[in-house]
């Protein structure tokens, strides 16, 4: 029996097995019967899968022997699989130099290869995404605000968003208590929109020709400098963008609320008020995911803050109470930024953020990267550029108000300026 015959004859099995689909019940007999079709199907697929094992080494051993030597080929052919992702190159400092050599006229074969897409403005190529790795991990590292952020991607230049402001007691759906056969009175939300455009974010780099020879001191230097430059700019624009050729921060949300200083405040202090006063004001449903962000400034004043009673409030990371990386104030996470934040004693210098509640929009693609030893080639200079386009904004224009009362909430939250 062949593989052809084998396999039918599993089929008409698994035809048979089909036929006992509809029985709501099983009898003896039918037990019987499925158990016997059953144990044929298990053996014939065992057959199957030994025949096509020796089929598969039949064609392997009938090919060795061949002149033109095809399992040399092969051999080749899974090596180019490995290392298709980079083109050919085997790191990010070779294929630097590889590029360097372009410049001179050294032509390397391996940019034929339609990986790359050379770039239109200074005919450079740009890297591979795999070599991008390490720079793309950064940006979504814990210190990254924009990895915490509720993130689109997009294939086009703009998004438009449709949003709900209303709470169920303002304007929103309303919902009512009816009486039998009472008509229901209708109603509908108050629906906005929140666009989004994306702007370009650029860093270039130049390196010294003395540098690029040691491909693995600049791959080392690339990616070090790089992302955290990148991280440090889309941070501050998260946090204090002024939505003029860049995202728009929180800073400068209509959805932001201000908690006011203590009268008598001593400046560029922070006192356990002012913690409960900010902590008051963020909404229930975001507090699960709120953060405190901080300039590093802060911390001090933090770790030795006590409240009316002289209890302690932050808890050390690292503490018997506290074993995460960072501290803990009213019970979420505080986490210092050493930039982006505005100094000790600005508003802004610290901040309760439940970053979900800011979208951000990301073009298709992500960080793209290209590098050129034309531009500076008469100073012995490779420019590195990396590139990114992005937008971000808060849909939500003015903070919330509980349905009693006047009490304001959002999810941003920032201390006034002492």
């Amino acid at each position: 029996m062949d593989l052809a015959q084998m396999r039918a004859k599993l089929s008409a099995i698994v035809a048979k097995l089909n036929e006992f689909n509809g029985l709501e019940s099983f009898d003896d007999a039918a037990v019987e019967a499925i158990d016997s079709l059953n144990a044929e199907f298990e053996t014939l697929k065992k057959q199957i899968e030994a025949k096509e094992k020796l089929e598969a080494m039949n064609a392997v051993a009938s090919t060795s022997v061949r002149k033109t030597a095809p399992e040399v080929s092969a051999r080749v052919e899974v090596v180019a699989n490995k290392v298709d992702r980079n083109g050919g190159f085997k790191s990010f400092g070779e294929f630097l130099n590889a590029v360097k050599g372009e410049a001179t006229g050294r032509k390397d074969r391996r940019f034929e290869n339609t990986l790359f897409e050379r770039n239109g403005e200074d005919g450079g190529f740009l890297v591979p995404e795999d070599m991008l790795s390490s720079v793309t991990k950064k940006l979504s590292s814990d210190e990254s605000l924009l990895a915490k952020t509720r993130q689109f991607t997009v294939s086009g230049n703009s998004l438009t968003l449709p949003t709900d402001e209303s709470s169920p007691w303002n304007g929103g759906v309303s919902t009512y208590w009816v009486a039998e056969g009472a008509a229901i009175t209708d109603s509908k939300g108050k629906i906005g929109q929140a666009s989004l455009k994306l702007n370009k974010l650029a860093a270039m780099i130049k390196i010294t020709d003395e540098l690029s020879e040691d491909s693995v001191a600049l791959e080392s230097f690339m990616l070090a400098m790089a992302p955290e430059s990148i991280m440090h700019t889309i941070n501050s624009a998260i946090i204090s963008g002024n939505g003029v050729g860049k995202p728009t921060g929180i800073l400068n949300s209509g959805f932001k609320i201000t908690a006011s200083k203590e009268g008598g405040q001593t400046a560029d202090t922070i006192v356990a008020k002012n913690i409960i006063k900010m902590y008051s004001k963020m909404i229930p449903a975001a507090r699960a995911g709120a953060v405190w962000y901080i300039n590093a400034g802060c911390e001090e004043q933090l770790r030795l803050m006590k409240d009316d009673v002289g209890n302690f409030i932050y808890l050390s990371p690292g503490s018997q109470m506290n074993q995460s990386p960072y501290g803990l104030l009213m019970g979420l996470p505080v986490i210092p930024m050493i930039g982006s934040l505005p100094q000790l004693g600005d508003e802004g210098d610290i901040v309760l953020a439940n970053l979900s509640y800011y979208y951000t929009i990301v073009k298709s693609g992500g960080l793209k990267q290209a590098v050129s030893s034309h531009l500076y080639f008469d100073r012995d200079i490779q420019a590195f550029k990396f590139t990114m386009r992005l937008d971000g904004n808060c849909p939500f224009k003015t903070p919330v108000s509980t349905e009693f009362g006047s009490h304001q909430m959002s999810a941003f939250i920032t201390l006034e300026a002492r």
